[in-house]
């Protein structure tokens, strides 16, 4: 049986900036263009905290995606405007000679046990992208709660079947890799885990019925804070036309339960991706 976990409201959210604050890959815009951007990326964050905690009391945490670096993340961590909050961790994911400007980070105004960050372990069949920031943050004074922020593999690219399986075997390796390090041990207090960000890979859709990594993490006792939630309520990957819209971005929760449905609030042309934010409770 899981232990109680949160002793209060957890704001959770979840965002993809982008290639942020650029909005262009392997690029840098105007100095001053950027600025504005993470001011309003910071504003839209802020009001999606709002959204789902009106009384600007409860803590936070924030998994973020594709975020340029440290700086850049400290940076919109100020935008958005809350004074006890702050970068718990970065990854340095590296791409050949130089850092990626694809990284992952997670914010929080809880206390922080740990942080560190990971890339994936290597397949003989595959080797997922990245990897995961981690942290251990303070959620009452006896629990301590897992969290990991992730951006999983796309299928960007893809142009034959093989690649298509390939591509579901990293995003699978990295959810099995999470779900092994986060099995419960027999006789010890089970904490509440927490994974967010970017799965690259819609549960809802058709398109990915052969993808088994939303399985994976149900059978280890994870719930989907979108369970229930109808389409129009979970899209976080706006389409149009025949591009229909897909839920990419998600937050999977053990030891605690959603109070109540997920806001889905738009990134206002910042990012291709909308934001997420529920409030989880014990």
């Amino acid at each position: 049986m899981l232990a109680s976990s949160l002793a209060l409201a957890l704001v959770v959210g979840v965002w993809n900036g982008e290639w942020f604050p650029s909005g262009r890959a392997e690029h840098r815009a105007n100095d001053q263009v950027e600025r504005a951007t993470i001011r309003a990326a910071g504003q839209m964050l802020a009001d999606g905290i709002s959204e789902v905690d009106p009384s600007g009391k409860e803590d936070i945490l924030l998994c973020l995606n594709e975020i340029r670096d440290l700086e850049t993340a400290q940076a919109l961590c100020a935008a958005i405007g809350r004074t006890n909050l702050s970068v718990a961790v970065v990854t340095a994911y590296r791409r050949r000679d130089r850092f990626d400007q694809q990284q992952d980070v997670i914010m929080t105004t809880l206390p922080v046990a740990k942080a560190n960050w990971s890339r994936w372990k290597t397949h003989k069949d595959a080797l997922p992208p990245r990897g995961y920031a981690h942290a251990e943050v303070v959620v009452s004074p006896t629990v301590t709660a897992t969290v990991y922020a992730v951006h999983l593999k796309s299928n960007y690219g893809q142009t034959s079947e093989a690649i298509a399986q390939t591509n579901r075997l990293k995003r699978a390796y990295a959810i099995e890799q999470l779900v092994e390090q986060e099995k419960p041990k027999r006789g010890k207090p089970h904490p509440p885990v927490i994974v967010a960000g970017d799965f690259n890979s819609d549960r809802f859709s058709k398109s990915f019925e052969k993808d088994t990594l939303f399985q994976t993490l149900l059978d280890a006792g994870f719930v989907d804070a979108f369970e229930g939630v109808p389409k129009d309520g979970r899209i976080t990957h706006p389409g149009s036309g025949r591009h229909a819209g897909s839920t990419l971005d998600y937050i999977f929760m053990r030891g605690c339960r959603v109070e109540s449905p997920p806001k889905v609030v738009p990134a206002l042309r910042i990012s291709d991706h909308d934001a997420v934010f529920v409030r989880l409770l014990p």
